[in-house]
């Protein structure tokens, strides 16, 4: 399943536990320790009897990108023309904050929408 692409849930009546997940663990050391450095979300989805529920997803770094993407064309820029010290510290600084983000949302951090699709049927 890709990002934005619709997922169909055929399955009988009941309440199930959606789960969306990339990454996973890092072995660490020799004791089978690990350190988990996936992202995810879980979401409650309840199917009725004769329903079609359709789910899609995507992640919740759609304002990152597009600062993520201007970050990129300035550092490029720095190959050909001297950027003041001061690009050097927003650009290291905005990384950080997004690490930060990143761990703080791991487990939200996709967006899960489910639908039941059938009443929409004719």
């Amino acid at each position: 399943m890709l990002q934005d692409d619709r997922l169909q849930i055929d399955a009988p009546p009941g309440n199930y536990s959606l789960r969306v997940q990339f990454g996973g663990r890092i072995p660490v050391g020799k004791k089978g320790r690990s350190i988990d450095l996936s992202v995810s979300a879980t979401k409650q989805v309840e199917v009725h009897r004769g329903s079609n529920t359709e789910c899609t997803f995507h992640d919740r770094e759609r304002i990152w990108n597009i600062l993520f993407d201007i970050d990129l064309v300035a550092w490029v820029v720095s190959w050909f023309v001297t950027m003041p010290p001061l690009y050097k510290v927003i650009s290291d600084a905005f990384f950080a904050l997004w690490l930060i983000r990143l761990v703080i949302i791991r487990k939200r951090y996709y967006k899960i929408t489910a639908i039941d699709t059938s009443q929409y049927e004719n």
